[in-house]
């Protein structure tokens, strides 16, 4: 429950420190990606055990078809190399990815989707990228351009 303005500048007497604008911004920030998570995110995990992080790992092996080095793979998705060494032994004896020699360089490895990886991302992006679209059509398109650029300005260092 977001408390009113009032409520807020009322509490503003006791703890001077309070803003209530900010205090409101943050809990509607947090609402709205609770409301994602079990909209978008959840499902992934309820439909297809699968966590946010490998979605993520399949989604950019989804868009590398020819194979990328798990270093860059563990880049672009923001996690540790350990945690997407663990991520993709999993993915592996899953049979959703492949880690092979890098043929251009012998010390490297490489990561592609199996056969069976590219049909389960045929499968699952289809319907995710619906319901990602479904949410954000309650703002048109500049206003979705003008959340990234506030939510960027907000978390960036």
């Amino acid at each position: 429950m977001i408390p009113s303005w009032e409520d807020l500048q009322k509490h503003k007497e006791i703890i001077p420190e309070i803003n209530p604008a900010a205090v409101i911004a943050m809990l509607r920030i947090k609402q709205a990606a609770e409301e994602i998570q079990q909209g978008v995110l959840d499902v992934l995990q309820s439909e297809h055990h699968l966590s946010e992080g490998k979605f993520c790992v399949l989604v950019v092996l989804h868009q590398h078809q020819t194979g990328i080095a798990p270093s860059v793979l563990a880049e672009k998705v923001g996690v540790t190399r350990a945690t997407v060494s663990s991520m993709l032994q999993r993915l592996e004896r899953d049979g959703l990815v492949a880690v092979k020699a890098d043929k251009e360089d012998a010390r490297g490895k490489k990561v592609r989707l199996t056969k069976k990886g590219n049909a389960f991302m045929q499968e699952v992006l289809p319907p995710h990228y619906l319901r990602v679209t479904k949410l954000m059509e309650k703002l048109s398109e500049e206003e979705q351009r003008e959340v990234t650029a506030l939510l960027h300005k907000l978390t960036e260092d």
